[in-house]
């Protein structure tokens, strides 16, 4: 998850600075669709991670 989302800063301030890209940013939605991609991306981490954890046996909120 913070290498996505690390990854994902790194690009839009790669396309921020360069001035041939920033049409790019100025495009209705995008910062949506921006958000989006990254919510959908935190939840199925949430979900699928935990759950694979669950399944595999190791918890690793619960102290023994």
């Amino acid at each position: 998850m913070g290498c996505f989302t690390t990854l994902l800063i790194i690009i839009l301030i790669v396309i921020n600075f360069i001035p041939e890209l920033r049409p790019i940013m100025d495009v209705q939605g995008f910062w949506m669709m921006v958000g989006i991609i990254w919510f959908a991306y935190f939840i199925s981490w949430l979900l699928i991670g935990d759950l694979a954890d669950e399944i595999s046996g190791v918890n690793k909120y619960r102290d023994d």
